[in-house]
């Protein structure tokens, strides 16, 4: 018999090569289209040959390896490996005509999907047998021939319309990645029994070692899957990928299944876990938001606590095909939904759909609640009990108390069928159950805090790489901490710095440029808002500037933080002290972060006590200081480490004279040895004594850049020239975020207009 079988094979092959013999004129312009009729057809056949199997295929496994003449332990281990190998294949070549842009699915078709396919027509005489029980003819041996014949000649397709074996080392090693999670997803769920009969006790529950193990397997799935996939960061790939291992998972899962399941409502799968196995694939193929955010919300929070509660025990061993079926049921039902949104597949849910997810839980409750009385009161001997809402699982674990509200019960009588429901019982089931719903909101929340913590340092990281790569590149150097800039060297240089914050439409500043060389005093003024400290804390790198360069003693601030960090000392407008500490206490842990020396830290508090007239409470606590004692400890703290560059954002600000006084000195003394002092204030009287050039800054532009002795020269005063700059009304306001694109190109194009009018009057 077995014999003819194969000549139908083959001529079922020679029909399908006929076949795109045929239409091979019309395949360049609508190969895609039969492509996809191709995969439908193919899945239709599967899907008629699998549920007429049911679940004779296990016993005839087993069956091969015992009563069959030809048969032996080889060929029971190659059938079950061959109906193992088929799932990965059949689901790759249904799916691959959606997916085309994705070269691994091709690959994997072209290797994994071709060998299993021809391993299959090698051992599908038993094959045949295992499933229908004999090697005679049968509708299932049809269409398997059929359906082995169709994943042959398809496999060959895909290989000689996308380039023979051409694959590159990149793609072996992909899809050397995802082999395992292919052979997982696709295992059969009596396997592990065959290949592992009677292996631990069957005793999944209770936090016992193999309970442990079994959840530690599940949250390493969705981990290890978040983590393969996130890397790619294409939303497509990822719902492919899912949508991959879902269907093979529910292949698997229906292994026992057969047409009788569709006419007995009894034996749907109605229990709230087992509908998720439905659920995932038909919101990943038609992308139904209502249904995907029902199954975020509802069928997360079930196979969630069926894992903790599994009601899984079988005397055949850990690996028995209940409870292997039980955790591959509950692990696609939570990790594949959860990843769904995490990897960006579905956007994150608004409240919204967390009420849509809801009223589709109100109809599931609904129809489990009625379809549990209807069938208990038709066969009580024989109870149903979708949701476990029907008996007492659940109450029993949470109490006597819970167990009690099952006395109060609500009977009907509907045409001598007992209708029994417990109405406060199965209420309260309802409402706690929405509760823990709600409770998955917040969940989710902190989820996807710690995912956008995680993605923001990763891109954070992988930007510092680039721009330590790039700098490096621009100045030839090999050492990131080294000098780059040699014309930066003691100078602090802004240069084209925007500044954007959050989604704001506008720039809090734009197109600031600043040059301040050694031995100067810098002033920066300008009214309130007007960018000040926007500019200084980019200068200091507590904001990144959105565009532009600053350089500090050679450094960037951006590329090389520490080493730039290093160069300068900041006392900032609002500073923020260890009050339990003392003054000198605080100053020597500055010095430590700054890796000054005892000898070097020694003689430069002594100095500044007793230039900032410190000396009697240096050793006190910080919190009996004043607000001007603090002032100088924050100064102290900013030069104990001799910075290059020392900034100060309004150090004058509510400070007696004296202390004005002796702020103003260390200033003098700091520049003196050639260092740069850049530092902004509302006290223009003393900017204009103390300063050597001051900047102006308005709507973040920098309107005008001065010596105060070009001032004098003008015989203007400094304040003169400020309220002349500030009340300026010509003065554009703040740029939109985007305009500085529009300023350039019409730069560039008024050039060359001016570049020709030259010429041409050189030419008269």
């Amino acid at each position: 018999m077995w014999y003819s079988q194969l000549s139908l094979l083959a001529g079922v092959i020679a029909v399908l090569v006929g076949l795109f013999f045929l239409l091979k004129s019309k395949l360049s312009t609508k190969a895609n289209l039969i492509e996809k009729l191709v995969s439908i057809a193919l899945a239709i056949v599967f899907f008629v040959r699998y549920f007429l199997s049911g679940n004779s295929l296990l016993d005839g496994v087993m069956e091969l390896n015992l009563n069959n003449p030809f048969s032996s332990k080889f060929l029971c281990f190659m059938v079950a490996v061959c109906v193992w190998l088929r799932v990965g294949t059949l689901v790759a070549l249904t799916i691959f005509p959606f997916f085309k842009q994705y070269k691994i699915l091709a690959n994997y078709i072209k290797t994994y999907g071709l060998f299993s396919a021809a391993l299959n027509v090698v051992f599908f005489s038993w094959s045949i047998y295992a499933l229908s029980g004999s090697y005679g003819w049968s509708a299932i041996g049809v269409l398997f021939i059929i359906e082995q014949a169709l994943s042959l000649c398809y496999s060959v397709y895909v290989l000689c319309t996308t380039n023979y074996y051409h694959i590159t080392k990149s793609e072996w090693i992909e899809m050397a990645i995802a082999l395992p999670i292919v052979l997982i997803a696709s295992i059969s769920t009596y396997l592990p029994g065959v290949f592992f009969m009677n292996k631990g006790n069957g005793l999944i529950k209770g936090f016992k070692y193999y309970h442990r193990i079994y959840l530690y397997i599940a949250i390493v799935v969705l981990l290890l899957l978040y983590f393969l996939l996130r890397k790619k960061d294409d939303k497509e790939y990822s719902r492919m990928a899912l949508l991959f291992i879902s269907l093979c998972t529910l292949i698997t899962y229906n292994y026992h299944y057969d047409f009788s399941v569709f006419v007995n409502p009894r034996s749907w799968p109605m229990h709230l876990c087992n509908t998720a196995m439905y659920i995932v694939p038909i919101c990943l193929i038609f992308k139904t938001k209502g249904l995907y955010y029902f199954t975020m919300f509802v069928n997360i929070i079930g196979a969630f606590f069926a894992m903790f509660m599994p009601n899984t025990s079988d005397s055949s061993g850990i690996f028995s095909t209940g409870i292997v079926l039980f955790w591959i049921n509950h692990i696609i039902a939570y990790a594949i939904p959860a990843l769904m949104v995490l990897l960006g597949v579905y956007e994150r849910p608004k409240l919204k759909n967390f009420i849509y997810s809801m009223l589709w839980f109100i109809v599931y409750f609904g129809m489990a609640l009625l379809l549990n009385a209807i069938f208990t009161g038709i066969d009580p001997n024989n109870p149903t009990d979708f949701f476990y809402i029907n008996s007492d699982f659940i109450a029993e674990k949470l109490g006597k108390s819970v167990e009690n509200l099952r006395d109060i019960t609500w009977v009907i009588n509907i045409k001598g069928i007992t209708l029994t429901f417990y109405p406060v019982y199965q209420a309260l089931y309802f409402v706690v159950y929405m509760f823990i719903g709600l409770g998955m909101w917040f969940v989710f929340a902190w989820i996807f805090q710690m995912q956008d913590f995680y993605i923001n340092t990763a891109q954070k990281n992988k930007k510092i790489k680039l721009d330590e790569l790039a700098l490096c590149e621009k100045y030839n150097e090999k050492e990131i901490n080294k000098i780059m800039n040699k014309d930066s060297l003691n100078k602090l240089v802004v240069h084209g710095v925007y500044k954007q914050y959050g989604n704001s439409k506008y720039y809090s500043a734009q197109d600031v440029n600043l040059e301040v060389k050694s031995g100067e005093i810098f002033g920066f003024l300008g009214p309130n808002g007007a960018g000040k400290s926007t500019i200084i804390k980019c200068v200091v790198g507590i904001q990144p500037a959105t565009k532009g360069d600053i350089e500090i003693n050679g450094y960037d601030i951006a590329k090389q933080p520490v080493m730039a960090k290093q160069q300068f000392g900041f006392v900032p407008d609002h500073y923020a002290l260890y009050e339990k500490l003392t003054g000198r206490e605080y100053v020597n842990y500055i010095a430590d972060l700054y890796g000054v020396s005892k000898a070097d830290r020694d003689e430069r508090l002594n100095k500044y006590v007793t230039m900032l007239d410190m000396t009697g409470s240096f050793d006190n606590p910080i919190r009996t200081y004043s607000h001007g004692m603090k002032q100088k400890i924050a100064i102290m703290s900013a030069l104990v480490h001799a910075p290059k560059l020392w900034i100060l954002d309004e150090p004058l600000t509510g400070l007696d004279p004296t202390s004005i006084y002796q702020v103003k000195e260390c200033m003098k003394e700091h520049a003196k040895n050639g260092n740069i002092v850049f530092f902004s204030s509302h006290i223009i009287d003393i900017v204009e004594k103390l300063c050597d050039r001051i900047a102006i800054i308005k709507n973040g532009q920098i309107q005008t850049v001065t010596t105060l002795k070009e001032l004098q020269t003008k015989g203007v005063t400094l304040e003169e020239y400020y309220l002349q700059i500030i009340n300026d009304k010509s003065t554009p306001p703040r740029m939109k975020v985007g305009d500085e694109n529009k300023i350039k190109e019409e730069e560039k194009v008024e050039k060359p207009a001016k570049v020709k009018t030259k010429k041409v009057k050189e030419a008269k």
